[in-house]
């Protein structure tokens, strides 16, 4: 029987690109998000490619995702669930500090944790998280962002290292700005703040990425994919997409 993956916050932008390909690869599929509406318009889509399924879940309610990716033996995590903010450590309140932390990490933290035991007893498993250009570099206004991609990093690395050996590898994609509804959505608090048009700050957000224009979706899924197969004996690496580390 083909590898099973989870991809959480699955139903658009780099998660379903994701899910598509790794349904072309001949992987069984289930995706993670918060909208009924938006994962049953995904995974409609989707199923002429493969067996792809969707599941209702709020990634920061821990509870609920330890439960979801502690129900079924997953060979395959993408953490790609994540927020955008924009903020300094003077404009950004302490619940919002607190949001984007739940969300960008403890969300990778929590789904990793419920997976990672059936992968070591498997003696498989490929784990990735999409990071970004954040998870390296300090981010203008970007305070709590910038921390979080850097703690997911962390978090990376020690799993890592802690698996070494195991058969199960577990890396990171770290891409520029990439063209999606939250690129779309930090571009527009950017273009507010800065008295600017949408389309200017999405073009200095594309910009800041070393070739120029924001990078799409698909080729974060394609580093992804590299990161799944079935041979991979690379771990603990982040593969960045549009900068130099």
């Amino acid at each position: 029987m083909s590898r099973l993956a989870l991809v959480t916050g699955g139903s658009r932008g780099i998660g379903y690109s994701i899910a598509e390909g790794l349904l072309r690869q001949g992987r069984r599929v289930v995706i993670t998000g918060r909208s009924v509406e938006a994962l049953n318009e995904a995974t409609a889509r989707l199923s002429p490619l493969g067996e792809i399924r969707g599941i209702v879940l709020d990634a920061t309610d821990s509870d609920r995702a330890l439960e979801v990716c502690s129900a079924e033996p997953f060979d395959i995590l993408v953490c790609n669930v994540g927020m955008g903010y924009s903020g300094s450590v003077i404009t950004t309140s302490g619940e919002d500090w607190r949001r984007v932390l739940d969300t960008n990490v403890t969300s990778a933290f929590d789904a990793i944790g419920a997976v990672l035991p059936g992968m070591l007893e498997r003696s498989w498993g490929r784990i990735v998280t999409i990071g970004s250009m954040g998870s390296h570099r300090p981010l203008r206004l970007g305070v709590a962002y910038a921390a979080s991609k850097h703690a997911l990093l962390g978090l990376t690395r020690s799993i890592a290292e802690d698996t070494r050996g195991t058969g199960v590898t577990v890396n990171m994609v770290a891409p520029a700005f990439v063209r999606t509804e939250m690129m779309a959505e930090t571009a527009a608090l950017i273009a507010a703040g800065g008295g600017m048009s949408q389309e200017e700050a999405e073009r200095r957000l594309g910009n800041l990425s070393n070739l120029g224009r924001l990078i799409e979706p698909e080729e974060v899924a394609d580093a992804v994919l590299e990161l799944t197969t079935d041979d991979l004996d690379v771990t603990g690496v982040s593969v960045p997409l549009g900068f130099d580390l």
